[in-house]
């Protein structure tokens, strides 16, 4: 049997429809700013672009699916630190993009993965995950949303300048002045690499057994460590570099088994450092965490799958 030929679709109830969806969305909805990725050097293996920046930024309405809290798998404490997976849905009227974004730049037809939505309620950056644009399906005949599933976004390296301050500052809040130490690959003494958080220091001219924290020239504390290199800031003192075998640093902390290791080098540079943008999260807290479990936590060598409780 046929359709109800008393019912088609047609055009006056398409823009009907597009009308009340734009009118609903700015009476429910909030304020975002959407902020393209630019690419800079594609990755064409992995698909990816390390330095990318964010330099535009564009205001509209979007409606908040979550309406009660952000969907999420909670924040969970693995083995790799703390995985914050807060995620939120919005919805946003095609003809609106169109008019705020499109006709502003010729390039952004869409809403893209890997681009970012600025939610100003909770000062927080989500990344686009997926973008789908068709639900609700052909109301009417027609399509007239996106639906965006985004997730907390992790900064990592880009360059973000967009011209608005709350959005600029995840970058400026992350940069620092410090100095990176390059250590031998071996240490002299001890087992436990350098890590996040961990309290370093160096008594210049002394090694072993001699060089201890009272007499300390300079000590730092260690905010990523990577390779053969620490990466340092809240100096006091001085560190000083020299051949293997001359100067060296110690980790330095209660309960904990110091290492030592040969300083062969110091750089100063600015580092951004890779954190998830959420007001209140201490950039130390994954570390916190993993010394508390080091006392409490003991891994079996002989099967590194199993656990022993002190």
């Amino acid at each position: 049997m046929a359709v109800n030929p008393f019912f088609r679709d047609y055009r006056g109830e398409q823009k009907l429809l597009d009308d009340l969806t734009i009118e609903t969305i700015r009476a429910m909805g909030r304020d975002m700013i959407y902020i393209p990725r630019e690419a800079l050097d594609i990755d064409l293996i992995f698909g990816e672009d390390p330095t990318s920046s964010f330099s535009d930024s564009y205001r509209i309405e979007m409606y908040i699916q979550n309406v009660t809290s952000f969907g999420n798998q909670m924040n969970i404490v693995n083995k790799f630190g703390i995985s914050i997976t807060d995620r939120v849905t919005f919805q946003l009227s095609k003809t609106r993009f169109a008019q705020e974004i499109t006709t502003k730049n010729s390039t952004i037809l869409t809403p893209r993965e890997g681009d970012l939505i600025f939610f100003p309620l909770n000062k927080s950056l989500f990344e686009i995950n997926y973008v789908e644009d068709k639900i609700p399906f052909f109301q009417f005949g027609s399509l007239t949303t996106y639906t965006l599933t985004c997730e907390l976004f992790t900064y990592s390296f880009e360059d973000i300048e967009t011209g608005v301050s709350e959005i600029d500052e995840v970058q400026d809040d992350r940069q620092y002045n410090m100095e990176i130490l390059t250590i031998s690959s071996l240490p002299i003494s001890g087992s436990i690499r350098p890590r996040r958080g961990d309290t370093i220091y160096q008594v210049s001219g002394v090694t072993g057994a001699g060089a201890t924290y009272a007499n300390a020239t300079g000590i730092a504390t260690i905010v990523e460590y990577s390779g053969l290199n620490a990466y340092i800031k809240g100096l006091t003192g001085t560190f000083v570099a020299g051949p293997t075998g001359t100067q060296s640093i110690k980790t330095y902390g209660t309960g904990i088994t110091l290492t030592e290791y040969y300083l062969l080098g110091i750089t100063t540079t600015n580092v951004n450092l890779s954190v998830d943008p959420i007001s209140g999260v201490n950039i130390m807290e994954n570390d916190l965490y993993s010394q508390a479990a080091d006392g409490i936590l003991e891994f079996n060598k002989d099967d590194p799958f199993s656990e022993e409780c002190d």
